[in-house]
């Protein structure tokens, strides 16, 4: 079941300016993206921050109940990923539409499945509802078949030093097709933590893992995330 909300580190409420939605992929618990949230909230002004589960949090479930909420989620989000509109794109989407109607600017930030959604989400706004511009930002996503469409120039996709398995599925151009030919605008290659490993890793992108690089500089993974996205995306 699709939950969202309106998180604390908003920076504004009411007709904001800005409206970034961060959107959790599967077995994402509620806190995710609270770091990420706090680091939005330090550079975009006016700023109402939406946090939205398309397959439903985690928070809560143990033992068996957790392996059949995984077996689901795998099985929308593969669903997902095979179609170009689903009942959890249109959703979101009227969620956001009514967060964001007035704002001048839309940041989709999405992690692992959530970025498939994140995509069609922003394209289905901008054909059904007259949205401009909005971003797309997808970290640790499948890759899908894209159109090869002036909407990718907005969609920025990250991926981390290490192995991250939810990365090698899937692809952007689907093999003699004349319509699945795109490729996201961007495709950037970041360093996060790197004493995360496999699942870890993945689940890692957004959480304030501090570690120091080579140079013996303090990071951490959300920080330098949105450090990244506010510097491809800045608030105007």
């Amino acid at each position: 079941m699709l939950e969202a909300f309106v998180s604390t580190s908003s920076t504004c409420t009411n007709n904001c300016r800005t409206v970034v939605c961060f959107i959790a992929g599967i077995l994402t618990y509620q806190n995710n993206f609270e770091a990420a949230a706090s680091e939005i909230a330090r550079r975009y002004r006016d700023a109402k921050i939406l946090v939205i589960f398309p397959y439903g949090m985690a928070n809560g479930i143990e033992g068996s109940s957790l392996i059949r909420l995984l077996s689901r989620q795998l099985t929308q989000a593969g669903y997902d990923m095979a179609r170009q509109q689903s009942r959890r794109v249109i959703s979101t989407a009227e969620i956001i539409r009514e967060h964001a109607m007035d704002a001048k600017h839309l940041i989709l930030i999405a992690h692992s499945a959530g970025g498939v959604i994140a995509y069609r989400t922003g394209l289905y706004l901008e054909q059904n509802y007259d949205f401009q511009g909005v971003q797309v930002f997808t970290v640790g996503c499948p890759k899908f078949y894209l159109k090869d469409i002036s909407f990718n120039d907005r969609f920025t996709y990250i991926t981390g030093q290490n192995r991250d398995r939810i990365t090698q599925i899937g692809a952007w151009r689907k093999p003699g097709s004349r319509v699945y030919r795109g490729r996201p605008g961007r495709e950037i290659h970041m360093e996060f933590n790197p004493i995360h490993q496999g699942w870890r890793f993945h689940a890692s992108y957004f959480l304030k893992s501090a570690w120091t690089d080579s140079n013996q500089v303090l990071n951490n993974n959300s920080e330098a995330l949105i450090s990244k996205i506010y510097e491809i995306y800045p608030d105007p």
